[in-house]
């Protein structure tokens, strides 16, 4: 009895060692914070009115990021050990480029404690209305879109992967005085969409091109809206009278600038139009001749965005061509929601944002290293990669220009 009793002792007290001692995987992995299995962020755009082509198309890349991501597929600037905690977009704010929408939904991500960090906003607008919200309650946010110039001077976190007004504005005016599109001397119009991206876009407009001795007029018009529609038809018959050699018209509406230069042409105009990166849609922009400059890469064209650019046709049909900025935005993102959790295996807002003023990209779908780096931004945003594209008589873009 006494033996049988001291067997059953033994053997209980090994199989309460071994549940002691074989848990020790667990014991660590119970110590990582369920932000570390999976790291939650908002994602905020404009996804209803005129302009929710651009946040639809923004959304998707993004998605098709993490598709990638969370399956450890491999990733241009995503080296093979790097250890990836799981990505899972737990907010979706539509922010209607509208500033007071956005100063909404930034309140709704900073009250959402499963959110980490944001991707948006979409345009300088918004971002300049509900940027402060997110700043002040230590919420980083990396926009892919939004171009402002003083955006990076303005607010404390915000970050950008794509390169300023400035850069796309120096861009356009260099290819069209260099190709003789036009010349010193004549004039041109520029014309605003009367809020925060077209005005400042339109100013490094101006600025240049009075610095390289051409007249300038200066327009606006406010853009279309769910409320509103923009008519061009004052300013194009302008246009006319005042013998402008080129108009000029930053705006984040594309269906505007489409409508700009049929208005132009039935008013008899005969000179040249440029957008900018708002109007980077060739399905709804797409007047022959007529040129617009952009804040990224034509991912067609890149080699490295190929199985992406597989996976989004196959998913959702064809990009605009608007999103695929915003895959990089989340992938800075992600890389710096890793890097926080592989410490301790826990992370907060604010390690984030000590993460990701680092994370660097040695190659990207855009095809260009990404950091946020540049120091004319204040170490937000890159330097380079604007592209310029001349749209073709079948409506399609065609490169002409890149930095």
């Amino acid at each position: 009895m006494l033996k049988r009793l001291l067997a059953v002792m033994v053997v209980a007290g090994a199989a309460a060692t071994a549940a002691y001692a074989s848990p020790s995987h667990s014991a660590s992995a119970q110590k990582i914070s369920p932000s570390c299995r999976v790291g939650g962020i908002g994602f905020a755009s404009v996804l209803s009115g005129p302009n929710a082509p651009l946040g639809n198309d923004q959304l998707r890349w993004t998605r098709v990021f993490l598709q990638y991501w969370n399956a450890g597929k491999p990733i241009p600037g995503v080296p093979k050990k790097f250890h990836r905690t799981k990505i899972k977009i737990v907010a979706i704010g539509d922010s209607q480029l509208d500033p007071q929408k956005a100063a909404t939904v930034g309140g709704q991500m900073v009250s959402n404690k499963k959110v980490l960090a944001m991707l948006g906003f979409v345009g300088s607008n918004e971002t300049l209305g509900g940027g402060p919200v997110l700043d002040r309650a230590g919420l980083s946010y990396v926009s892919s879109s939004a171009t402002r110039d003083d955006l990076a001077k303005k607010l404390k976190l915000f970050h950008r992967v794509v390169p300023n007004n400035l850069a796309q504005a120096t861009l356009a005016t260099k290819y069209l005085l260099s190709h003789g599109v036009i010349k010193k001397g004549q004039l041109a119009m520029v014309v605003d969409d009367a809020e925060a991206y077209g005005q400042n876009q339109a100013d490094d407009m101006q600025r240049l091109l009075k610095a390289a001795g051409l007249k300038i007029d200066r327009e606006s018009v406010p853009e279309s809206t769910a409320n509103s529609n923009a008519d061009f038809t004052a300013v194009a018959n302008k246009a006319v009278a005042i013998g402008a050699k080129i108009v000029l018209s930053p705006t984040q509406t594309a269906s505007d600038s489409q409508l700009f230069t049929h208005q132009l042409q039935s008013a008899g105009y005969h000179g040249v139009f440029s957008a900018a990166d708002g109007s980077f849609n060739a399905k709804a922009f797409n007047f022959p001749g007529a040129y617009v400059s952009y804040f990224g890469a034509d991912v067609t064209k890149v080699k490295a965005a190929r199985p992406y650019l597989k996976t989004f046709t196959k998913l959702y049909g064809e990009t605009i061509g608007f999103g695929p900025t915003a895959f990089t935005a989340a992938e800075m993102v992600a890389k710096a929601i890793s890097n926080s959790c592989s410490d301790d295996g826990k992370t907060s807002r604010s390690e984030v944002t000590k993460t990701l003023h680092k994370v660097k990209l040695a190659n990207t779908i855009l095809g260009l290293p990404v950091a946020f780096d540049f120091k004319g931004d204040l170490f937000k945003g890159p330097k380079k990669g604007v592209t310029y594209f001349k749209i073709q008589a079948n409506g399609t873009y065609k490169q002409v220009a890149a930095s």
